[in-house]
């Protein structure tokens, strides 16, 4: 006789992972593995203060003074995240001085069209090679964006003695002209750091002066260096001999010295027959 069974007596249930009508086994629960879990993204901000604070403490300090304890409490970051992203002061620094150097952005030349497209070149951003952070473009990348067939000769100059002139007298300067005290006392430190703040500028600027003195704008005889040393030292001698409260002025007539300084130097290198560039031809 076959037997109702009651409404509320529950149907066996399934076993989870087991086919309908098995019975007599138990069948293996299967669950998915949780998903790995993604680490916290890179705050930029906190790259930024950090570098902030490196180059400050450089600035006021020197390479002795500069700890990753002082840059973490004016940055407001853990000393963690510092070794994190740069196990060794020379790459903290080296970025620091390596953002500072393509974030500066040299005033429009004035009475010369060149110089408004070496500026853009220079001064845009790019990835860059370094060891450290990422976005942080090579100081040599920065010189090099600037070619011949993108500015005159005139153009290319003033827009370099502008660069650094904006270096040695902005918001950083104090770390820009220590590192040159600092490389010349710590020569082993300093070498790759040097070679990319400094050198990588120089022979940029010599390859570009060599190449107008092939194309005959510029005398057979006239020496790179010279040319070169009498545009770097005279920018660099005008900013450091200038009193600070007269720096907020020479800031704003550094355009016209700059373009006169470079137009002396480019008619003292020019021979016979040569083309020296100058401020009529220019654009």
């Amino acid at each position: 006789m076959n037997q109702e069974i009651p409404s509320d007596v529950a149907a066996p249930q399934q076993p989870r992972g087991g086919a309908p009508g098995a019975s007599g086994t138990s069948a293996t629960v299967t669950e998915a593995a949780p998903a790995p879990r993604r680490g916290r993204p890179r705050d930029p901000l906190l790259d930024d203060r950090a570098l902030q604070a490196t180059l400050d403490v450089f600035g006021e300090k020197g390479w002795a003074g500069l700890t990753y304890d002082e840059v973490a409490a004016r940055a407001k970051v853990g000393k963690s995240s510092l070794y994190l992203r740069w196990p060794t002061k020379e790459r903290l620094l080296a970025d620091a001085l390596r953002r500072t150097q393509q974030q500066s952005a040299p005033q429009q030349v004035s009475g010369d069209a060149d110089a408004g497209a070496g500026a853009g070149a220079d001064g845009a951003s790019g990835p860059g090679t370094s060891s450290g952070p990422p976005d942080v473009p090579t100081a040599a990348a920065a010189a090099a964006s600037t070619t011949a067939a993108d500015v005159s000769l005139r153009s290319y100059l003033v827009h370099h003695a502008m660069r650094r002139a904006e270096l040695y007298v902005g918001e950083h300067g104090l770390a820009m002209l220590r590192l040159y005290v600092e490389a010349r006392a710590l020569p082993e430190v300093f070498a790759e750091i040097q070679k990319e703040a400094i050198t990588s500028f120089v022979l940029a600027q010599r390859h570009r002066v060599e190449e107008a003195i092939a194309e005959g704008d510029l005398s057979e005889g006239a020496s790179v260096v010279q040319l070169l040393d009498a545009i770097e030292g005279a920018v660099l001698m005008h900013v450091l001999v200038t009193p600070p409260e007269l720096t907020a002025r020479m800031r704003q007539t550094l355009p016209e010295y700059v373009e006169t300084l470079v137009d002396t130097q480019l008619r003292a290198a020019a021979g016979p027959g040569s083309r020296a560039p100058g401020p009529a031809s220019a654009g």
